[in-house]
């Protein structure tokens, strides 16, 4: 498949994502060390976090679910923009001062590299 954008897909967990450009690279599978470029926001906009890079291993709960999920099958070189719900991210105790109870987070992610 191309670089080219994608029909809406709903992935584990019930995440909808609500663009996707195709990589085409390796694909990010459970175990792999990834590299990724993050970008989150309250679902009202407020930036919350924005990561150069930040490398965790997929599927070992490194990260909140929705990241987790949302990464998954991705191919390197790709983006995926997703909506999360509170249950996939930090749910009804939030972040202090930064993310509040049962907030829902814009998330938008890079796959930069996929390890096994």
């Amino acid at each position: 498949m191309d670089s080219s954008s994608s029909p809406k897909s709903t992935l584990r967990g019930g995440l909808k994502v609500d663009e996707e450009t195709i990589g085409t690279g390796a694909t990010a599978n459970r175990g792999d060390t990834v590299t990724v470029r993050l970008e989150i926001r309250l679902n009202r906009g407020e930036m919350v976090d924005a990561f150069v890079e930040y490398s965790f291993v997929l599927g070992k709960r490194q990260v909140i679910a929705a990241i987790d999920y949302g990464v998954e099958g991705m191919r390197v070189g790709g983006r995926r923009s997703f909506k999360a719900g509170p249950h996939l991210c930090y749910g009804d105790t939030g972040v202090a001062g930064k993310i509040p109870a049962n907030a829902a987070l814009l998330i938008n992610v890079q796959l930069l590299e996929s390890k096994r």
